[in-house]
């Protein structure tokens, strides 16, 4: 990026930060949720790709079931862009996040954290809010998380204000690219490590999966760490259960025996199973899921 362009937008973003610890909370939600509803209006190219996205996924509803989960899903994005903000400006604490969480299904986590010596590699995808999941899970577990992210194109913002903010949660950062050999060190050393892998891929970093009753290309990455290391995998989720609240969701261990066959093989049993997970998540929450991401392209 231009070096100019670079300290432009990073001086911006910084006093937009400011700004918003001057405003309270319902002024923050009431423009980014005005944000997410004028995107939903003017983005036709989004539009148009959500709604293919619902009608792949939910060929039995109407369309008008199909633009109320359309508009809903947007409003989630709008309130999510908002708390990430607060977030950012220091509006949500530590200690603010744990009261805004129903933790119930946390002493799941826990247990499996003290019955095994190995760390837990914690699997999500871009459903409820995926932000505050990691900072929650970061507070709350004794062992140290690491999330991964894609590094954005501005390294100051990245440097410092993004990635300072996420390890105050007490979680480490790992960048998307040439990521792997340092994930299996964390989880050998017995950490933890979350990963999002409902995103589109290619045919080097994915294999074939039905994902919704559709086949499509998915990640691999998650089933190759629980075949080569044999690590415990989760699924859950930080959903939304009424204004500025929220449940994690924590679902039963993905269970793995080897039997034999080839690392391939079972790597694509194991990554239908993954994705298996993910897709029951978002069904109990289909409001809540990134629909404008062009999930079935190959």
């Amino acid at each position: 990026m231009n070096p100019v362009r670079e300290q432009t937008e990073y001086f911006l973003t910084k006093g937009l930060l400011a700004l918003l610890r001057c405003c309270p909370a319902t002024i923050i939600y009431g423009i980014c949720r005005s944000f997410a509803a004028a995107f939903h209006l003017l983005a036709v190219s989004r539009r148009h790709i959500t709604m293919k996205n619902l009608r792949l996924a939910y060929p039995e509803l109407s369309a008008k079931e199909h633009r109320r989960i359309a508009r809903q899903a947007y409003d989630h994005f709008g309130q999510m862009i908002a708390e990430s903000a607060m977030v950012l400006c220091g509006k949500i604490s530590r200690e603010g996040l744990k009261t805004l969480v129903d933790g119930s299904d946390l002493p799941k986590l826990q247990a499996l954290e003290e019955s095994t010596e190995k760390g837990i590699l914690f699997i999500t995808g871009h459903l409820g809010n995926f932000e505050l999941l990691a900072h929650y899970t970061g507070c709350q577990m004794r062992k140290s998380g690491t999330v991964i992210f894609r590094q954005g194109t501005n390294r100051l913002i990245d440097d410092r204000i993004v990635t300072p903010l996420r390890q105050s949660f007490g979680n480490k950062v790992i960048y998307k690219s040439r990521a792997l050999p340092q994930i299996v060190r964390t989880l050998k050393n017995g950490n933890h490590v979350g990963m999002l892998i409902d995103i589109k891929t290619n045919s080097r970093e994915g294999v074939p999966a039905i994902f919704f009753g559709k086949e499509t290309l998915a990640m691999k990455s998650s089933a190759y760490l629980q075949v080569k290391l044999d690590v415990p995998v989760v699924a859950g989720a930080m959903v939304r259960v009424a204004p500025r609240k929220y449940k994690l969701v924590v679902l039963d261990p993905i269970l793995w025996k080897d039997d034999g066959r080839s690392v391939d093989e079972q790597v694509v049993d194991l990554t239908q199973r993954h994705h298996a997970a993910i897709e029951t998540l978002i069904r109990q929450h289909p409001e809540q899921w990134l629909w404008m991401h062009d999930r079935w392209k190959r």
